[in-house]
């Protein structure tokens, strides 16, 4: 996989979203307003990493939501990487490992009906 390039807004932690592919849709907004903003292009950013179980699954409701699969996760924590696979945002892992890479093609396959 090629290394994505986080927006320079993003504060530092293991979640951000992507320089240049934001889209303005606001769905981010939506599921977790405390932890996104948008610069004065329109750009969303990440302005603050979830510290807390809630804000956890605000963040990851946001993947859930996103137009454009823009919300990615740099993070190693294998039970974040597990939670975003099992609401079927494997893809948004930067570093998912061989055997949950393989988790992830499988739940995103019955997903899609292809099983």
């Amino acid at each position: 996989m090629s290394e994505k390039t986080p927006f320079p807004e993003n504060v530092p932690g293991d979640f951000y979203v992507e320089d240049g592919c934001c889209l303005s849709c606001g769905m981010p907004m939506t599921e977790a307003p405390e932890l996104f903003a948008y610069a004065p292009d329109g750009h969303c950013y990440v302005k603050r990493q979830p510290s807390s179980a809630k804000e956890m699954w605000q963040m990851i409701g946001a993947l859930t939501v996103q137009d454009v699969d823009c919300i990615r996760y740099k993070g190693k924590n294998r039970v974040v990487q597990i939670r975003l696979i099992g609401v079927g945002e494997g893809d948004q892992c930067d570093h998912l490992p061989r055997d949950l890479k393989s988790l992830s093609d499988e739940v995103k396959a019955d997903r899609s009906g292809l099983k």
